[in-house]
């Protein structure tokens, strides 16, 4: 899904397989039927007034993102006309964004927002199963800034390498 001159997304994952998303101009984005209170987008933003979509079933196996600058995303509603269809196959994600590094006068932690924990979404346990940590559907803060910055980039490189057997593509 990345352009062809990236390898890497950071994206907020909303939906998981078995779920069903949707979003209708000037409404929130709603999964398994529970609207979503997502307080982590970006500032003048709205939930998906550029890109209403749905109802979407996730096959299983797959996941569904949303950035937060959700009027400047190239998410899952960008590529529903690709082979993706918008979905990203779950062993194709390589970590959880724990900091926030640019631009620099917003260095913060990105705390686990209690959006799935609304009751009726219900998908934490399956979040889990999948691999996708305990807090899987969002980013996990895991101390101070500086010390997330420290340990992001040796801990994602390590990851891709072990996945992709040694090649980084470089």
């Amino acid at each position: 899904m990345p352009s062809a001159d990236e390898k890497d997304l950071i994206k907020r994952t909303i939906a998981i397989g078995g779920d069903t998303v949707e979003c209708k101009k000037g409404g929130p984005v709603v999964v398994n039927g529970k609207e979503l209170d997502e307080p982590y987008i970006y500032p003048g933003n709205t939930p998906c007034d550029d890109a209403p979509f749905g109802p979407i079933t996730v096959p299983k196996g797959k996941i569904w993102v949303m950035g937060d600058h959700r009027q400047n995303s190239q998410d899952s509603r960008y590529h529903m006309q690709d082979s993706t269809q918008g979905f990203v196959p779950v062993d194709k994600v390589v970590g959880r964004a724990v900091v926030v590094a640019w631009p620099i006068t917003r260095w913060a932690t990105l705390p686990i927002p209690d959006t799935f924990d609304q009751p009726g979404i219900g998908n934490q346990t399956k979040a889990t199963a999948m691999g996708l940590g305990a807090a899987g559907l969002a980013p996990v803060g895991l101390g101070p800034a500086a010390l997330g910055l420290a340990g992001a980039v040796p801990v994602v490189m390590w990851r891709r390498r072990r996945l992709t057997g040694g090649t980084t593509g470089r």
